[in-house]
C-alpha cells in the first residue's frame, strides 16, 4: 500500500510564488497609476490571488512598496554607486572629474541595469525591463509622501556622491544652477521612462529603439547642457558680441 506524502519544500515555494505575484502586479499597477492611484483589490485582481494576500505578507500598503522598491532597485543602486565610487577613486587627486562619465553613470546604468545584468534580476525580457523602466521613472515622478521618502532612503549614498562629484565637474555653476540642471536631467529620465510613447507616436515606428542607443542620445543631449556656461556668463557673452557689432558698424 502507497501513500502520497507531500514533498517539502512546496509549500514555501508555492508561497515564494505567490509573493513574486502580487510583486510583480504591484510593479505594473504603480507604474501605471501612481501610489495613490494603486490600489491593493487592483494589484490582487491583476496577480490573480485573493486580496488577503497583503495583509498575511505585508500587512500594509506602505511596507508591501517597500518591500517592492528594495527587490527592485537594490542592483541599480549598487551599480550607481560602484561606477560613481570608480570615478571618486579616479580623481582621488584633485582632478576636475568628467561630467560625461557621470551622466553615463547615472543614466546609462538606469536604461541598462548594468551591463549584461539585466538576466541576474529577471529583467532579460524586453517586457520586464520596459516594466522596470515605467517603475523607476514613476518612483521618481511621483508626489506620495510615501514614495519620496522610499526612493530617498535606497538611493541617499550614491544621489550625494553624484552630486559631490557632479559640484566639482562644473565649477563655474552656483549650488541654485547646478540644482536646476539636475532636475532638468532627473525629470527628462523620468519621463523618457513612464511617457516616452506620448511623444514618440508623433515620429512613428523610428522612434523605437533600443535601450543603449535611447541613452546615448540622451546623454549626448543633456552633456552640452550640464557643460553649457553659467547663464551669467553666457549673458556677458552676448553683450560683448552685441557691443563688438555695434563697434564694427560704428568704424
Amino acid at each position: 500500500m502507497s501513500s502520497s506524502v507531500p514533498k517539502k519544500g512546496r509549500p514555501a515555494r508555492s508561497a515564494e510564488r505567490t509573493k513574486a505575484q502580487f510583486l510583480n502586479a504591484a510593479e505594473e499597477v504603480f507604474g501605471t497609476l501612481g501610489y495613490e492611484g494603486t490600489t491593493i483589490r487592483a494589484i490582487a485582481r491583476k496577480a490573480g490571488v485573493n486580496l488577503g494576500t497583503l495583509q498575511h505578507y505585508w500587512g500594509s500598503k506602505r511596507r508591501l512598496f517597500r518591500d517592492l522598491f528594495e527587490i527592485r532597485f537594490k542592483l541599480l543602486r549598487d551599480e550607481h554607486l560602484q561606477q560613481l565610487r570608480e570615478i571618486e577613486l579616479r580623481c582621488d587627486d584633485g582632478a576636475r572629474p568628467d561630467a560625461g562619465e557621470l551622466l553615463r553613470a547615472l543614466i546609462e546604468t538606469t536604461f541598462l541595469i548594468g551591463p549584461n545584468r539585466e538576466a541576474e534580476v529577471g529583467l532579460a525580457a524586453p517586457q520586464a525591463l520596459k516594466r522596470f523602466h515605467r517603475l523607476f521613472g514613476r518612483a521618481l515622478m511621483d508626489p506620495s509622501p510615501v514614495v519620496i521618502a522610499e526612493v530617498t532612503r535606497i538611493f541617499k549614498e550614491p544621489v550625494e556622491l553624484f552630486l559631490e562629484l557632479l559640484r566639482r565637474a562644473c565649477p563655474q555653476l552656483s549650488a541654485a544652477e547646478l540644482d536646476w540642471r539636475v532636475n532638468c536631467i532627473v525629470g527628462a529620465q523620468g519621463f523618457s521612462m513612464v511617457y516616452n510613447e506620448r511623444v514618440g507616436k508623433f515620429f512613428g515606428p523610428e522612434a523605437d529603439v533600443e535601450a543603449k542607443q535611447a541613452a546615448d542620445w540622451m546623454i549626448h543631449f543633456l552633456l552640452n547642457g550640464i557643460n553649457a556656461p553659467s547663464f551669467a556668463e553666457h549673458q556677458q557673452l552676448r553683450q560683448d558680441s552685441t557691443s563688438r557689432r555695434r563697434a564694427g558698424r560704428q568704424r
